[in-house]
């Protein structure tokens, strides 16, 4: 039931950014892709769950992918080449380790793999914590809430993920925290697009 929530503010996230996506920057049209490829992952794994099928190595795509779109989107907003050169360079190196990785375990394929998750999240908690040193005192808010959601599901989501292979009963709570966080996360997203892209009812 609270795994149907997440999907439904996601999915009317994807509807609301793809709505207002004309004449946006980059960046916005980068987030608006990353939800919409975040939303068919989900909804793939949610019809492999109802079959009791294992759903697991979808996950796996899923942290890759929020690496790769999430760092062409702080690429984006932190607007410093030098910044933009060491996301970009550590993506390759990122994207190069998991691929020998899975070449030399492919086991890992089958379970979650806590080398995957450290190196597809740690270096998105310090990309957000950048942007939050750059937006202080600055009059611009676009990203702020996206932002803040980010970083606190990534943060409390990175642990409970490099905990996914303890015993069944320990993971049921697990996940069900991790679906809470989905949600707040999705609803920061949804309170970004209504403060910072909803264009004012006229009165």
């Amino acid at each position: 039931m609270i795994g149907n929530i997440s999907i439904c503010i996601l999915a009317i996230n994807v509807f609301l950014f793809f709505k207002s996506y004309r004449n946006k920057t980059v960046a916005f049209k980068i987030i608006a892709f990353y939800l919409l490829y975040t939303l068919i992952l989900q909804l793939r794994m949610f019809y492999l769950a109802s079959l009791k099928e294992d759903n697991l190595p979808y996950s796996h795509f899923y942290f890759i992918g929020q690496l790769v779109f999430l760092s062409f989107f702080f690429m984006q907003e932190l607007k410093n080449k030098a910044l933009s050169k060491r996301i970009k360079t550590y993506l390759l190196f990122a994207l190069t380790a998991l691929g020998i990785h899975y070449y030399l375990y492919p086991e890992s394929y089958e379970k979650h793999n806590t080398f995957e998750i450290v190196v597809t999240s740690v270096p998105l908690l310090v990309y957000c914590f950048i942007f939050f040193t750059k937006r202080i005192g600055s009059s611009n808010n676009n990203f702020l809430f996206f932002n803040a959601g980010l970083f606190l599901y990534i943060l409390c989501s990175t642990l409970l993920f490099a905990a996914g292979n303890l015993k069944a009963g320990i993971i049921i709570y697990i996940w069900a925290f991790n679906v809470v966080l989905v949600i707040i996360y999705q609803l920061c997203i949804l309170l970004e697009w209504y403060k910072n892209v909803r264009k004012p009812v006229k009165s």
